[in-house]
């Protein structure tokens, strides 16, 4: 089926003006509550194919199905018809996800006649107040817009309130590897880890993040430490513990390499 409707204007520039000083989601929501919504079968609605690969965490997704159990739905979901009869989902994912959980049968949905463009920066204006729990997703939908329609990471830093070095870095995190790009998803690694991360080589990266979740390391932390493996003559800045009693201070640090660097830094 071809769409004709645009929700959003087509001029660039205009996107740019209009998606960097209005909330385009609550215009956009506002729009569709008012809109006769329709329940459709939640097996006719399908993940959005930008971001699917997107994991919603197990605790996000028994939270909305908990909540919904419980309150219903305030707002439809908003859906693009499928050339397959089916639809895809575009906002309200995570109830999508919920719902599922709570094993509800329909949906109450809005429809958008939109282009994969528009879908696109509505997915980027749902995600960009949101970066760190949604870094992965912004990232895949950044790298979307600049392959398929030619966005460049200027423009995508100004619809996105970020700065163009904060896009680049966002875009960074899809050279890493498929595990630790799902750890973001899942919050087992967060944003700062994966920028760190992203520094290094694939096989370096996994090492590093395993040892991250094995010994709860700092962004700061991972950050020195990704420092000092791309120049191995730098040491990374442990912490150490200090403790006051009268008048005798001890020191305790955590290797030999962390006493080694605060000798020659702080003494």
């Amino acid at each position: 089926m071809k769409r004709t409707k645009r929700i959003l204007s087509s001029s660039l520039s205009e996107l740019v003006n209009k998606f960097s000083q209005q909330n385009i989601i609550a215009e956009i929501e506002k729009r569709y509550q008012s809109a006769p919504a329709k329940l459709l079968p939640i097996s006719l609605i399908d993940d959005n194919a930008f971001i699917s690969k997107v994991k919603i965490p197990e605790k996000t997704q028994e939270y909305f199905a908990s909540r919904l159990k419980e309150k219903g739905f305030y707002n439809p979901l908003v859906v693009r018809t499928k050339e397959d009869g089916h639809y895809e989902i575009i906002l309200g994912r995570k109830r999508l996800f919920g719902a599922r959980k709570a094993g509800m049968l329909s949906l109450p949905c809005a429809f958008a006649e939109v282009e994969d463009e528009e879908t696109l920066l509505m997915l980027l204006a749902d995600t960009r107040d949101q970066r760190e729990a949604n870094v992965i997703e912004m990232a895949l939908v950044c790298k979307a817009l600049k392959d398929k329609f030619h966005y460049t990471e200027a423009t995508l830093a100004e619809l996105s309130h970020q700065s163009r070095c904060q896009i680049s870095n966002i875009l960074r995190t899809l050279k890493l590897p498929e595990n630790l790009q799902e750890q973001i998803c899942l919050g087992e690694l967060s944003y700062g880890h994966g920028r760190a991360l992203a520094s290094l080589n694939k096989e370096e990266a996994t090492e590093l993040g395993k040892r991250i979740l094995k010994e709860n390391l700092s962004v700061r932390q991972a950050e020195a430490i990704a420092k000092s493996i791309k120049s191995p003559s730098i040491v990374p800045n442990k912490s150490y513990e200090c403790e006051v009693r009268g008048n005798e201070l001890t020191l305790r640090f955590d290797s030999p390499e962390s006493l080694a660097q605060f000798m020659r830094e702080k003494l």
